[in-house]
């Protein structure tokens, strides 16, 4: 082999030997931000985990404080003292017009569905349920005399909102898919009717949105709360992979 081709090999080698580095470069950088990606979504999911390890114990503490402090009242209501029955008397009327006990009576019960079909020449938003039909039929209730109203057993107080996330709607902070069951208080016959005769729930069933009223010889509607178990506070979050 002559020298010339000696130098050739040499040189092929040389460029061989830089293109076989800079594609070992190429993929190291292409999986290093993979690496760190799932290093960091690993580290986020710790943090979730602890938090919400946090969260069960700060929640069953509070649950124990809750039934000392219901155990107290019990202990205290058989007390003589007038005063003090007075005074526990007026704490559970005032609780139970502020929404904070749980209560039955009669009243109607109302499951609001998305329409089961989906019509190609419609405006698939008119097909689906929205924060202001649910207004509306909490409206028509109020108006027409309910006394305490509750949406999949989330008390309404003056307070609530209900705001569309999605195909879901937030109710008081948590987030609900449908159906929503609306349970309401009062007068059977006022109640259905008004809804029977509602405008919105007019326009809902026209385009096939599902309204089903039913009244109830006994209905119960919860309390409400002004916390949940951590699962309800965080189901509705992932963490995110970039």
């Amino acid at each position: 082999m002559s020298d010339k081709s000696k130098g050739i090999i040499f040189v092929v080698f040389i460029i061989l030997g830089m293109v076989i580095t800079m594609q070992f470069r190429t993929i190291l950088s292409a999986r290093q931000p993979s690496v760190i990606g799932e290093s960091s979504i690993q580290k986020l999911t710790d943090e979730l985990e602890q938090i919400r390890a946090e969260g069960l114990k700060l929640h069953e503490q509070l649950q124990q404080i809750e039934k000392e402090i219901e155990e107290a009242e019990r202990q205290m209501s058989n007390d003589s003292n007038p005063i003090v029955n007075e005074l526990l008397k007026t704490k559970d009327k005032l609780e139970l017009i502020s929404g904070f006990l749980d209560v039955k009576g009669r009243g109607v019960v109302v499951t609001l569905n998305d329409a089961p079909a989906r019509d190609p020449d419609m405006d698939p938003n008119e097909l689906i349920i929205h924060d202001g039909d649910i207004s509306a039929v909490l409206n028509e209730l109020k108006a027409a005399g309910a006394q305490a109203i509750s949406i999949n057993d989330e008390r309404i107080m003056a307070t609530s909102k209900q705001i569309c996330a999605g195909p879901t709607i937030l109710i008081n902070r948590n987030r609900y898919p449908v159906p929503y069951i609306i349970k309401a208080i009062g007068d059977p016959d006022l109640l259905s009717q008004a809804l029977e005769e509602s405008e919105a729930v007019v326009i809902m069933r026209l385009y096939n949105i599902r309204v089903d009223i039913k009244k109830e010889d006994e209905i119960v509607i919860p309390k409400f709360k002004a916390y949940k178990n951590v699962d309800s506070m965080i189901s509705g979050m992932e963490v995110i992979e970039k």
